[in-house]
C-alpha cells in the first residue's frame, strides 16, 4: 500500500469503525511490535477519533449514559486513525479508517506516513504481508480477520 493508495473493504455485520481501529491497536498489532531498545522511549500505539459529523447532538453532554455516548461515537465519528507516539510530540499516523461517504458499508483504509523503524518487528511483518513490509500490514490484518476487499 503506497502513501497515495486508499483501499476499500466491506465492513462485516456488527463492526463499526471504532471497533475496527480498537481491535487493530489493542489486539492485532501488538504481536508485530518490536522489542524496545534499552533507554529508548517506548512507542505507544493508540486509536484516535479524527472527525465527527457535526449535524446533531454533541458526542458528550452532561447526564448521558456511557452506552449512549458509545452509540454516538459509533454513529457520528466518520474517521479514526491509528497513531504511534514516543515520548512527547505529535505522533505518527500509521493508518486512517473512514466510512465511504458514497457507499455505506465500505471501510476505506488509507496509509499514514512512513512507519518508525523501531515500532514493528520486520520479520513478523514480512511474514504476514508476504514480503510487502509495513506498507501492507493494515490491509493484511483486515483480510486476515475476515474483511473482504471491495472492487
Amino acid at each position: 500500500m503506497s502513501t497515495d493508495t486508499t483501499l476499500a473493504f466491506h465492513l462485516p455485520e456488527g463492526w463499526t469503525l471504532r471497533k475496527v481501529v480498537t481491535a487493530m491497536v489493542q489486539e492485532w498489532l501488538p504481536p508485530f511490535r518490536a522489542e524496545p531498545a534499552m533507554k529508548a522511549a517506548r512507542w505507544v500505539v493508540q486509536s484516535v477519533m479524527e472527525s465527527a459529523d457535526q449535524g446533531g447532538a454533541p458526542l458528550w453532554e452532561p447526564g448521558i449514559s456511557t452506552s449512549e455516548y458509545e452509540t454516538r461515537l459509533d454513529q457520528v465519528v466518520r474517521s479514526w486513525v491509528s497513531r504511534a507516539t514516543a515520548g512527547r510530540g505529535k505522533g505518527t499516523i500509521l493508518a486512517r479508517v473512514a466510512l465511504d461517504e458514497e457507499r455505506p458499508g465500505l471501510l476505506q483504509l488509507s496509509p499514514g506516513t512512513a512507519f518508525p523503524e523501531t515500532l514493528f518487528d520486520a520479520d513478523k511483518v514480512d511474514e504476514v504481508t508476504g514480503g510487502a513490509g509495513p506498507d501492507g500490514l493494515f490491509a493484511a490484518l483486515l483480510t486476515q480477520h475476515g474483511f473482504k476487499p471491495a472492487n
